[in-house]
């Protein structure tokens, strides 16, 4: 196959993926399905080095040992480090000067370049090979995609082809780790601003009690993307030699033709820390971490987190791919693409528009509920991870799914019998990877007065007010599970501990009564607008057990009154209603 061959193939190679693509679009607005098929992202990492930093060599030892999610193409480019191109200063925070300083270092690093070489495996001799843009094409294409290929005079070996286009959804991710200090540097700046308050106070200097160890900071992450247009490609055309070469003179000066070779998409700055007990504290491990390992940890700490908030922003890190089937939902993603039990998505629908355009429409919110390790699946045989829905209208084969990922917590708000109620709830099925729907840690608070016309004095209480007006409050916390139905509602019940004070003034003393016990609770809620914002109806129980009174008085002890709220309270009654809102994040 000599060079003209080779163009024409690749010529051949993006007609055939953007006629695909155009079949694709039409078919799918036709039957309402997404538009495009799931394109992964492919990413590297850059630490800039500061090189007259305390801890710069165990930082750069530190960068070489980065893991990269599996729903991300690992570009692992031998390059770990890039010179930093401005200094840190006691105000050092991102800014826009400081991300194009790192563009140009990129640039003048020949950065691009090196990633387009590291997908086509172009040695120093000009040797080339496309086995790895084969490979990561063939698992970015569905299994509707394989079976269409197979059908055609193309046939399998042409379906990594399709991998060309990610060479332009390749990104870089450069770190700028900041303010990095150990615990002991931290603990020792305590105790001598505390030394210091103590000699011009005259007191005795306590120090600082040392439990833990390791390091903190922040990383400022600068997330750029590989301008690969058609022209790019056009330039990389005319560098082939033959079958087997590249000109590599050729090939460096392709993206010299480039306005800019590198993009900057976005910034993150987040706060970090890799820290362990102190030997002999709570929690501290059996065998202590190096400095190093911590160093390691705190490194790919920085990483991860930086990456979970560009997922929330950044569309092209987002999973997104067909559904395959319904009731229940099913779609071909899993471990392989960072899938977790819990992890929300969102359902589009894509529709043709009267101008001839595509436009989107949300359908539909869902869950991860069975999720399958599809890392070794043959191509074409992909297994389906299952999900179940909390919201929206009708979710049909075809459809998108795109990742949105939430913190799983929700705050609500309302008022009912007792008076005024707060809670809180965290999906612990979401945080803990766990196979289980809706179970939730909650803790909530009601609080209110009431008069009690009926109540009954105890003997050895101080006095009751004259309007037997009294205020009571509810803590309670414990498990929750809840149940959606019928694609907008849902149930649940809970379980927990409760504790109940009731107060009143008298005689200028705080008097109280306080009790514990079981809670329980039933309740029925309704989206509105969106699976983040709930109208929600609650049943609650609290059974206590023996009441304590607290007089409020000097000295005083609390009094065990060996009987039960009811007892003194005889219309009291251990059930309350309520109705709240909740918002869901």
């Amino acid at each position: 196959m000599n060079m003209n061959s080779i163009r024409n193939l690749l010529l051949v190679i993006f007609a055939f993926a953007n006629v695909f693509g155009n079949a694709q679009n039409a078919d799918q607005v036709k039957k309402r399905g997404p538009a495009d098929e799931y394109a992964r992202s492919s990413i590297s990492y850059l630490l800039l080095d500061f090189q007259t930093e305390k801890y710069s060599a165990m930082l750069n030892n530190a960068i070489n040992t980065t893991t990269v999610p599996s729903k991300f193409d690992n570009n692992e480019l031998s390059k770990k480090t890039l010179k930093a191109p401005y200094y840190h200063t006691a105000s050092t925070s991102y800014s826009a000067p400081n991300g194009e300083k790192i563009r140009q270092a990129l640039v003048a690093d020949k950065y691009a370049i090196d990633v387009v070489k590291y997908w086509w495996k172009v040695k120093d001799d000009g040797s080339y090979s496309t086995s790895l843009i084969a490979k990561r094409g063939e698992y970015n294409a569905t299994d509707e995609v394989v079976s269409t290929v197979d059908a055609t005079k193309v046939g399998r070996a042409k379906l990594g082809d399709l991998g060309l286009k990610l060479i332009g959804n390749s990104y870089v991710m450069v770190l700028d780790f900041d303010e990095i200090k150990s615990i002991e540097e931290i603990y020792d700046a305590q105790d001598l601003a505390a030394r210091q308050l103590a000699e011009k106070l005259k007191t005795e200097f306590k120090p600082v009690k040392r439990i833990k160890n390791g390091f903190e900071g922040k990383i400022f992450a600068y997330l750029y993307k590989i301008n690969y247009p058609d022209t790019v490609q056009g330039y990389f055309d005319a560098s082939f030699i033959d079958d087997k070469k590249l000109d590599i003179q050729k090939l460096n000066k392709i993206f010299d033709e480039v306005y800019s070779p590198l993009t900057l998409v976005t910034t993150e700055t987040t706060k970090i820390e890799a820290t362990q007990a102190n030997p002999g504290e709570f929690l501290a491990p059996t065998v202590q971490q190096s400095a190093d390992q911590l160093m390691v940890k705190l490194v790919n700490t920085g990483i991860l987190k930086s990456l979970d908030k560009i997922e929330t922003r950044i569309e092209a890190f987002r999973v997104k791919t067909p559904v395959t089937n319904v009731d229940p939902i099913r779609a071909k993603i899993g471990r392989k693409e960072s899938l977790k039990h819990e992890r929300r998505y969102f359902v589009w629908q894509y529709v043709e528009s009267s101008n001839g355009g595509v436009n989107t429409k949300k359908k539909g919110v869902i869950r991860a509920r069975k999720v399958i390790d599809n890392s070794i699946d043959e191509l074409g045989n992909t297994r389906e991870s299952s999900f179940y829905q909390i919201g929206g209208g009708r979710i049909d084969v075809g459809m998108t799914l795109q990742e949105r990922k939430d913190f799983g917590i929700g705050i609500s708000a309302g008022y009912g019998s007792i008076g005024f109620a707060l809670r809180g709830d965290i999906n612990i099925g979401q945080w803990a990877d766990l196979p289980i729907r809706q179970l939730k840690l909650y803790g909530e608070m009601i609080s209110g007065s009431k008069v009690y016309d009926d109540a009954v004095q105890p003997a050895g209480v101080l006095s009751f007010p004259d309007d037997n007006k009294f205020s009571q409050t509810k803590f309670s916390f414990g498990i929750l599970k809840e149940s959606p139905f019928a694609r907008n509602f849902f149930y649940g019940w809970q379980v927990g501990y409760t504790m109940e004070t009731i107060t009143w003034e008298a005689v200028d003393k705080n008097q109280q009564f306080s009790e514990g016990g079981f809670n329980w609770g039933l309740r029925l809620g309704a989206n509105l607008f969106s699976p983040s914002f709930q109208l929600i109806g609650s049943v609650n129980g609290h059974h206590y057990g023996e009441v304590t009174y607290k007089s409020g008085a000097d000295g005083a002890t609390d009094l065990p009154l060996g009987i039960n709220s009811s007892e003194i309270f005889p219309s009291k009654t251990p059930v309350s209603f309520d109705l709240s809102l909740r918002l869901n994040f």
